[in-house]
């Protein structure tokens, strides 16, 4: 880490200022324009969702047949 002296400059950050009137007001016609035409559109009607699907109880035999999944044996615990 350095340490500021007394003999050096300070450090001065510009000023930011906004932008020029003219640029703001273009941008307010702009979201004006784009506000005006997003609340023209049309929602759209919701798709109902499909039904839930009814699953049965496994049997032995599926169960069986069916390979352990790699890390189902993994007990991790932070």
């Amino acid at each position: 880490m350095t340490a500021i002296g007394p003999g050096f400059a300070p450090v001065v950050t510009p000023v930011q200022t906004g932008a020029a009137p003219g640029a703001r007001a273009a941008q307010a016609a702009f979201f004006r324009t784009a506000m005006a035409a997003a609340q023209t559109i049309q929602p759209i009607a919701p798709v109902p969702a499909p039904a839930p699907q009814v699953r049965t109880a496994p049997t032995d035999e599926a169960e069986q047949i069916r390979p352990t999944r790699p890390g189902a044996l993994l007990d991790i615990r932070v």
